[in-house]
């Protein structure tokens, strides 16, 4: 794997390795539908082979973690459209390499990690002006105020410290000029009160009804913007921000879409809770883990401080310990044990941080992590927040994962909880490491940018952190609980065909047991020997509902919880409203909620079904995290091994990645001509 110690903004382009030639880009065009919470995303791009033979180039680009990309072609000069299908990862790469042996155009387009996607072409022909085409849908994140989302386009991605997945992810360029045009028409449920472009890109807005765009006559010119953002000189390579404020955004709302051809449902629950809970009793302890690596100089550094400052003035004033740990390569800790939150303690941390520089070398996260969760008593003494300021600079995403969740099983338990708080600073943060230290930590991310207000969101953070968790969170999809349908009443459609108690009936035969012939005339030469063969699974049908995430998340005040589902059949009538409900780990008492289902947003005659694109990435996710509803007849066979387990979740992987056009771990697009 590669190695990358340093850091700074890439841009995405076509790329020989072999001829060390870049592809001319001519330009980039870029399409985005906002629909209340989800955006769809359509990009264009047009590469030009300049040598007088052809070309094998890769092109490599940054994504929020979570998109999920659901399309993909190229187009060649003569109008040739080649599609790109999924397939299993190796099976799609075996086709490509196939297909550039024999000399025809090819693509191939893998996920690297959660927030890098690349794509291969291969055999791109002499002079060829090739244009490259995909597509994603993701979900917006809340921005500083309630009613307001912000939907993030990512024009570059920072470089990382430590090992890269693959040689792709690792590979850097510096920011080549291109001219960029997007355009974003948003369609809300409710009015739309403002658009804004927090990175500071020039941009047009038009409010109502945009020209040629058709939508249902219940959608009010209110409800409808066109936004045009432009760079013709091709100097701005900053991602670009956009913030959209509407009435009603934070109003709890379930949408459901009837998949245009399969008789499945697909469900998005989406709200921004609102409650209150008293603080947990005798207090808590804070510890604020801080990036000091040498990718944070600049910029970066100085959102850090600011909002290191903001979190350290908001935090109770009763029955506090803080603390404050650096790291980059090595990490060092303000005081040798968290102390009392008095003035005088605040006073001389702000100067601590008021001092900080980015001088501490590479990103060793996982490290860093290591030292907070070992510095803390088994089991816990109180409850903990950790909050990690950082750019997420590193590759190792997974050693990071995995010391949380052992931490957390470990040290916490329902009095004394333990959770992660995540906060992204400057350009190129790497959604994929904040937001997978955050799940792994039952907490969640937020993400500040230059120009960006960040009070509101770092007093979310704080909020968050300081109420006692809601668990035990059961939502019922059909605004009903329901009888009869568990986990057991899933079947098997077909098992290895081994009987597991079939052997032991047989009478034996042969010398009795215990005594072995010395001299056996049937003796036949040993046949089990090389590697294990594949282990092979066989799935059986989904349950009748898939929800994603299976463990719901506990809910934060004023922090949205988005949650999906499939019905595997549509019913006859379509359900009005749904129920959530939830426990108050610190008090016992109930919580719940019924929200209202409506037919979810789109624009009229697309046939594209990102809801259940969105529901199945959430699917694909549980699954990548070893979360999954295999009935007892299956998990209770890999209860004790691994492989069997891996071989099942990766099927089922496989199984939402070709049914939903969708790349993930284990699937991968390839198009041949």
């Amino acid at each position: 794997m590669a190695h990358y110690s340093s850091s700074y903004p890439t841009a995405c382009r076509l790329f020989s390795p072999v001829t060390n030639t870049s592809l001319i880009l001519d330009g980039v065009g870029v399409n985005v539908l906002i629909a209340d919470v989800h955006a769809t995303v359509q990009i264009s791009q047009r590469f030009t082979n300049p040598r007088n033979f052809p070309l094998d180039a890769t092109y490599t680009f940054g994504l929020l973690a979570g998109a999920a990309i659901c399309g993909f072609k190229m187009v060649r000069a003569d109008g040739t459209e080649i599609n790109g299908v999924v397939k299993e990862k190796e099976a799609a790469k075996k086709d490509y390499d196939k297909a550039v042996r024999k000399g025809q155009t090819a693509a191939l387009g893998a996920e690297e990690t959660k927030d890098v996607f690349s794509i291969s072409v291969g055999n791109v022909s002499a002079n060829e002006t090739v244009t490259i085409e995909f597509q994603y849908v993701q979900l917006l994140t809340d921005d500083e105020k309630r009613n307001q989302i912000r939907f993030m386009f990512p024009r570059v991605y920072a470089q990382r410290y430590g090992s890269a997945p693959s040689i792709n992810a690792a590979t850097a360029f510096r920011a080549p000029r291109q001219q960029f045009t997007m355009t974003v028409v948003v369609q809300q449920s409710s009015t739309i009160k403002g658009i804004s472009c927090a990175s500071g890109h020039p941009m047009q807005l038009e409010l109502g009804k945009p020209e040629g765009f058709e939508v249902d006559s219940s959608i009010s010119d209110s409800q409808l913007a066109k936004v045009t953002v432009s760079d013709s000189s091709g100097s701005l390579n900053e991602d670009i921000l956009l913030v959209i404020t509407a009435d009603g955004l934070d109003n709890p709302r379930c949408f459901v879409e009837p998949h245009p051809v399969d008789d499945t449902l697909a469900m998005g629950l989406t709200f921004v809770p609102r409650f209150t809970l008293p603080d947990v009793s005798g207090g808590m302890e804070y510890i604020f883990l801080v990036d000091r690596s040498g990718s944070m100089e600049g910029n970066s550094m100085k959102l850090l401080r600011e909002a290191l400052v903001v979190l350290l003035r908001g935090l109770p004033s009763k029955g506090t310990k803080f603390n404050i740990v650096s790291f980059g390569s090595h990490a060092t800790k303000f005081w040798p044990t968290s102390q009392a939150y008095t003035q005088a303690n605040l006073d001389s941390a702000t100067k601590h941080v008021d001092s900080m520089n980015a001088d501490y070398g590479g990103t060793e996260i996982a490290s860093a992590l290591n030292l907070v969760y070992s510095s803390l008593s088994t089991p816990l003494s109180q409850p903990v927040a950790v909050f990690l300021l950082t750019d997420g600079g590193a590759w190792d995403v997974a050693t990071c994962v995995s010391r949380t969740k052992h931490a957390i099983s470990q040290q916490a338990t329902q009095e004394n909880f333990m959770r992660i708080f995540t906060l992204g600073i400057g350009a190129g943060a790497s959604s994929n490491t904040c937001d997978s230290i955050a799940k792994a930590g039952e907490g969640f991310s937020v993400y500040v940018g230059s120009n960006e207000p960040i009070v509101g969101k770092c007093a979310r953070l704080v909020r968050a952190a300081r109420t006692p968790p809601v668990t035990n969170l059961q939502i019922f999809w059909t605004g009903k609980e329901p009888h009869g349908e568990s986990e057991h009443d899933f079947e098997l459609v077909d098992e290895s065909g081994r009987d597991a108690g079939h052997a032991s009936q047989k009478s034996p035969s042969g010398p009795a047991p215990g005594v072995v012939s010395l001299f056996d005339d049937k003796e036949s030469e040993i046949q089990d020997v090389g590697p294990p063969p594949p282990v092979t699974v066989s799935l059986p049908p989904p349950p009748h509902v898939q929800q994603a995430p299976l463990q719901s998340p506990s809910l934060f005040p004023g922090t949205r919880s988005q949650m999906y589902c499939i019905l595997a059949k549509q019913p006859k009538v379509l359900p009005t409203s749904l129920i959530v409900r939830g426990t108050v780990v610190s008090t016992g008492a109930s919580v719940e909620l019924t929200v209202p289902i409506s037919t979810v947003l789109q624009a009229r005659g697309s046939r594209l079904a990102f809801l259940h694109i969105l529901s199945a990435k959430a699917l694909i996710s549980d699954r990548e995290h070893q979360i999954h509803a295999f009935p007892p007849s299956i998990s209770s066979s890999f209860r004790d091994d691994d492989a069997l387990r891996d071989a099942y979740l990766k099927a089922d992987i496989v199984r939402l990645g070709v049914l939903y056009g969708l790349t993930s771990r284990h699937t991968s697009f390839v198009a041949v001509d």
